[in-house]
């Protein structure tokens, strides 16, 4: 097994090993002639976009590495690239303060050391006489490699301490954290125990037609339409003014609109929200609905208290009663209730599926989901593996129904605390709720997890802890989207 010490993700972050780069000119930031803001703090530190600076270079560097994997950088990739680039620069700079704290300083003898590949003859060795020729034509390039090399030997200082490295002592590595047997037993035995299950899916995007028409009916105030035009102004005094030079037809409804803030509406003051549920959620009283639903065509109503001000309401034409046969209507009543109440949806599967298992238990598993028309599933044996360890048997969760399943505690409390024949209860995982049984209950122990992949996977798991940690550390300021957005983005 080949040892990585670092994952793939960590690797680009850190760029230990990147001395040499290309400085890609793919942005011209700013304002002619002024300075871009900065792009957050580290601990105090101002994180800029100048040339010279770490930000700039990692966004040099990253422009290379999407270049060499032949990504076209524009649009959204732009803001990647300068968000990973960032994200880098504080774990460079975190790393160094660190180092910093701890009196460490790298040794002119290793910064010696880690030159020489960059002046060998054609033997591949070291040239002393290359070196000096160098530093007499371009002392100022030697100088910058000099200074990269103690830049990257210091961060790495840090990482290696931290993380681990290639230097082994005896059977371990010489750095790092260090894993204790007991830690390693119990990770070895959370792969004992593994299951295979039967799984029946409902998928609740298929929640039925017949359902959406019911709860339209039950709830059909909610679905009526009006058709209103509406006036909006920040104060009362405003509209009551307003309000009051249409009565005197001193200025028509539709001049007036001119005046409107158009918040709810269009240029011409045409309501953007027309349903009954949609309306109600912008008036600050509820009974105000019960004025707006009297008003007759022609009429204009009073001002009433909205969310952002004071709104006159105009009823251009009658109200609409919903028609729930007509799939438009149908569509409004489902957006409504997934965006609203989806606990509705749910719970009608979860109703479902407790018949389903009721039918399950006296007639068969194959026979239920003929049923229920629910999606059956053979879900391959896993261990118990949160977020899915490398080194145990992991959960598919590319299966339907599974998405995600790996970290839902419940899910796996659930699945793990059956016993053979008995049904789950409904368990929601993502959009579906889900039914398992055993299919089989493998009581053998798992094969001893070799020592090397296991350091592998632990020393993974700290590298993105740690940057997940720094990520959100309260030393961090981060304004890289508003000043992306507001500076790169309005040139291109």
């Amino acid at each position: 097994m080949k040892r990585s010490v670092y994952t793939i993700g960590s690797l680009i972050i850190l760029l230990i090993a990147a001395f040499i780069f290309v400085l890609v000119p793919i942005f011209q930031g700013g304002k002619m002639g002024k300075r871009l803001p900065v792009f957050g703090k580290y601990d105090g530190t101002e994180i800029r976009y100048e040339q010279d600076t770490d930000f700039y270079n990692y966004v040099a560097r990253y422009a290379e590495y999407y270049k060499n994997q032949g990504i076209e950088i524009k649009d959204s990739a732009q803001f990647y690239l300068f968000n990973y680039a960032f994200n880098a620069t504080v774990t460079e700079l975190a790393y160094k303060k660190a180092v910093a704290k701890a009196g460490y300083k790298v040794p002119e003898t290793a910064i010696n050391r880690a030159i020489k590949p960059y002046f060998v003859d054609e033997n591949g060795n070291f040239s002393q006489k290359l070196y000096n020729i160098s530093v007499s034509n371009n002392s100022d390039s030697v100088a910058s490699l000099r200074n990269q090399i103690a830049s990257t030997l210091t961060t790495s200082r840090y990482a290696e301490d931290s993380f681990g490295g290639q230097t082994a002592l005896g059977n371990g590595t010489l750095y790092g954290l260090k894993t204790s047997t007991a830690e390693a037993d119990f990770i070895h035995k959370m792969g004992n125990g593994q299951r295979s299950f039967n799984m029946a899916v409902f998928n609740m995007s298929d929640y039925p037609d017949s359902e959406k028409i019911a709860f339209g009916k039950a709830n059909a105030e909610k679905f009526v339409k009006y058709d209103f035009s509406v006036i909006t102004v920040s104060d009362k005094a405003k509209a009551a003014s307003i309000l009051k030079r249409i009565n005197e037809n001193a200025i028509t409804f539709e001049d007036a609109v001119n005046e409107s803030q158009k918040i709810y509406s269009n240029d011409s003051g045409k309501i953007n929200s027309k349903y009954h549920y949609q309306i109600e959620k912008f008036l600050k009283q509820p009974a105000d609905m019960e004025k707006l639903a009297a008003l007759e065509e022609g009429a204009v109503s009073e001002p009433l208290q909205t969310s952002v001000g004071y709104s006159i309401f105009k009823a251009d034409s009658a109200k609409a009663e919903p028609d729930f046969s007509d799939n438009a209507t149908v569509r409004t009543v489902y957006n409504y209730l997934t965006a609203n109440e989806f606990s509705h949806i749910e719970d009608y599967y979860k109703e479902t599926a407790k018949a389903f298992s009721s039918t399950a238990k006296s007639r068969g598993f194959n026979a239920a989901v003929n049923q229920y028309n629910a999606k059956k599933v053979n879900v391959p044996e896993f261990a118990l593996n949160y977020g899915g360890l490398s080194v145990l048997t992991k959960l598919d969760t590319t299966l339907d129904g599974l998405s995600g399943a790996d970290t839902n505690k419940n899910f796996l409390t659930s699945v793990f605390s059956l016993k053979d024949g008995e049904l789950s209860e409904p368990i929601t995982n993502g959009n579906n709720i889900l039914v398992l049984q055993i299919a089989k209950n493998n009581v053998a122990a798992q094969e001893p997890i070799p020592a090397e992949a296991l350091n592998d996977e632990l020393t993974n798991y700290d590298v993105t802890s740690a940057q997940t940690a720094l990520l959100s550390s309260p030393k961090l300021v981060n304004n890289v989207q508003d000043v992306f957005y507001k500076y790169f983005m309005t040139n291109n």
